[in-house]
């Protein structure tokens, strides 16, 4: 058995995921990288990254940790935001945890997950201020396999990569949903030289006609 990660392994985890966020330029480095981290402390075999897409009002899967050569869940692969966890998640900004999936089914999805081999997932909203922007999902192939020790490390590790995305594909804090920029946002936030900055975003939003987590949740 797994020893259980200290207080130490989750403080140097949190730093490398840190470390990750401030240098690594992707979205795909970022997430990647910050798999890597969570392997250390929490026994997962897959994870996935999942971002609101707005044309397609559509989780788009962007990121793909572990094996899935066979599996139907691959990169550009659109998740609904009302029939699977990850749509649960992302709309109710709460943590989903369930240690077996084949007695703890909820949504029509997992049954593909089970055929795919696995029991046991956690998924996370990525939150900010106060608006979802996607999930990070994390799953195991034995039920049981993820604890709930394991889902507030990946709650850890959410938010560093939440943060990391947002600076990497900046969007306005208020209407974060969307791929146009708010021109009074902007310039409230920065002045003339936000505004300056992101001129181009300002032109799409004219021409386009302008316009926090909760708890864990247990099954």
């Amino acid at each position: 058995m797994r020893p259980r990660p200290t207080i130490a392994d989750r403080y140097s985890s949190l730093l490398k995921a840190t470390e990750i966020a401030l240098t690594t330029p992707t979205t795909e480095g970022v997430f990647q990288g910050m798999c890597g981290v969570l392997k250390e402390v929490v026994p997962y075999d897959r994870a996935g990254l999942s971002l609101y897409d707005p044309d397609h009002d559509s989780l788009r899967i962007v990121g793909i940790y572990g094996p899935h050569e066979n599996s139907i869940y691959r990169v550009g692969y659109m998740l609904s935001r009302t029939t699977c966890q990850t749509g649960w998640v992302f709309e109710n900004k709460t943590t989903m945890f369930r240690r077996d999936l084949e007695t703890e089914s909820k949504f029509p999805g997992d049954k593909l997950m089970i055929d795919e081999g696995y029991r046991s997932i956690c998924s996370v909203p990525l939150v900010v201020h106060g608006n979802s922007i996607g999930v990070l999902s994390v799953l195991a192939a034995r039920k049981n396999q993820l604890s709930t020790d394991d889902a507030a490390i990946v709650e850890e590790i959410s938010g560093q990569i939440a943060l990391a995305i947002t600076s990497i594909v900046p969007r306005c804090q208020n209407h974060i949903n969307t791929r146009l920029v708010c021109p009074r946002c902007i310039g409230a936030a920065g002045g003339k030289t936000t505004v300056s900055k992101y001129r181009e975003d300002l032109s799409n939003w004219g021409r386009k006609g302008g316009r926090g987590r909760k708890h864990l949740y247990f099954s």
